[in-house]
């Protein structure tokens, strides 16, 4: 079929656009003829293509040379030369980018030092790196029609998981990347019946560093001196709850406590949704099952919700639970499960100060069964939660620098209160000058459990002490 006329001259831009629309438009052909082959049984693959990435970077290959033959076919009709060589290899490399890959975002996907990406608009687009920068690269797209047809393409891709669609019906889409970042797309602009003034796109990137307890330490999280008593706390099988606001690092915190976790346990983690903790890619836990939530499909069935995946934990032979995070019914299936866990459990919660984590898990809890009395929900906590290890966003307004994460509060669980509720200890606070110290001893409870597994009760003891 003849392309004279159709094609872009010399509009390099405009080129990838054209070239990227007439593959895309392809791709999703076949994903619908193959959906259509599975349904009629006469499939010739056992994986659906829409979750094979590999055939589809194959098909993408081959459209793609077939895409540029014709451009240049058109180039010749219009007596113009062929693509130069380096053109040539710009678009294919666009558009590989554009399908299988990020397209203008792939550079920051690529940069192990990027932890956020937030696209505002076609015309701007922030980066936050690990070490605090915030930078806005500025336009990545020449229109909001451009991003808006990106955000397509990447829904369409996730039609294999039942999780693609991105249009008037269905204006927001979450999903995870290859790569384990989690990716959320929201529609909007003028041409668009969204939810927003722009088209925007906001990307959390968990990079697995694997640094320890000793690298956290040395990126100032916390002093070096706490590392030996978090390593005894997590050995020793305490429960322990990692709290704080958004983007504090709660997960990256609660992944290295678990690396100090003996490889010979078996962890089961449950999460919703998105595979954030990954422990099974890290060597450190060579027996660590993942389990996440389902969605229910378009018929409204197939729904697997958090409770039920803890719940199933019991069958599964754990030494430990770890649910990525406790929001509201699992909670009361959590304490449940821990407290039958021979190793306990880990968890994060939400909240920006240490003082109300426990009374923000008391509510789940009684939210999940309001049949529980009060006295049993402060019972249970009391019975399960040993530590609460707060991590925040410390901010020095001076110079506007980049706030930095950092363990402001230890609170220990020593039981009921005498007057109902539970008997709490800042074990560790801030000082004076600001840096994490003991301020109270341990609990004799606790630390009879710290001897009893082989650790010196003088490590958590407060200076002086001794």
């Amino acid at each position: 079929m003849s392309r004279l006329g159709r094609t872009p001259a010399d509009d390099r831009s405009a080129l990838v656009r054209f070239v990227t629309d007439q593959v895309a438009a392809r791709l999703v052909e076949a994903i619908e003829q193959d959906e259509t082959d599975r349904h009629d049984g006469i499939a010739t693959s056992e994986t659906p293509l829409a979750g094979d990435a590999r055939r589809q970077q194959l098909m993408v290959g081959a459209w793609l040379s077939d895409e540029i033959a014709g451009v240049n076919q058109d180039r010749m009709h219009r007596g113009d030369p062929s693509l130069p060589e380096m053109a040539d290899r710009e678009i294919r490399a666009r558009v590989v980018a554009e399908l299988t890959g990020s397209g203008p975002l792939e550079p920051y996907m690529n940069d192990p030092l990027v932890e956020e990406i937030d696209v505002n608009s076609h015309l701007s687009t922030w980066v936050t790196y690990s070490d605090g920068r915030k930078i806005d690269v500025g336009a990545l797209w020449d229109s909001s029609a451009d991003l808006t047809s990106y955000q397509k393409r990447l829904a369409r891709r996730m039609t294999g998981t039942g999780e693609g669609r991105l249009d008037t019906q269905s204006p927001m889409l979450t999903f995870q990347s290859d790569d384990g970042s989690r990716i959320v797309m929201v529609l909007g602009g003028r041409t668009e019946h969204g939810i927003s003034t722009h088209p925007r796109i906001a990307i959390r990137r968990f990079v697995l560093r694997h640094e320890g307890l000793d690298g956290l330490a040395r990126r100032g999280m916390f002093p070096s001196s706490m590392v030996p008593r978090l390593h005894a706390m997590i050995r020793c099988g305490f429960t322990v709850l990692v709290s704080g606001p958004p983007g504090a690092g709660k997960t990256t915190l609660l992944t290295e406590l678990l690396g100090e976790v003996s490889p010979r346990e078996r962890i089961i983690t449950v999460e919703k949704n998105l595979l954030e903790l990954r422990l099974e890619d890290d060597p450190r836990h060579p027996d660590a099952p993942a389990l996440f939530t389902r969605h229910s499909n378009a018929e409204g069935e197939g729904e697997i919700n958090t409770r039920q995946l803890v719940e199933l934990t019991r069958r599964l032979n754990p030494d430990r639970v770890v649910v990525g995070e406790l929001v509201e019914d699992e909670a009361l299936d959590m304490l449940d499960v821990a407290s039958m866990c021979k190793r306990g459990s880990l968890a994060t919660i939400h909240a920006h100060t240490a003082d109300v984590v426990v009374q923000r898990l008391a509510y789940y809890v009684s939210k999940s069964d309001t049949s529980l009395p009060e006295f049993a929900v402060w019972s249970l906590i009391a019975q399960t939660v040993d530590f609460i290890v707060h991590i925040d966003l410390v901010r020095n307004e001076e110079g506007d620098s980049a706030p930095v994460r950092r363990v402001t509060s230890i609170i220990e669980i020593g039981g009921l209160g005498e007057h109902g509720g539970l008997a709490t200890t800042e074990v560790w606070g801030l000082g004076h000058d600001g840096e994490l110290v003991q301020q109270a001893p341990l609990s004799t409870r606790h630390l009879q459990r710290l001897r009893l597994s082989g650790y010196d009760p003088k490590l958590f003891a407060p200076r002086g002490v001794w």
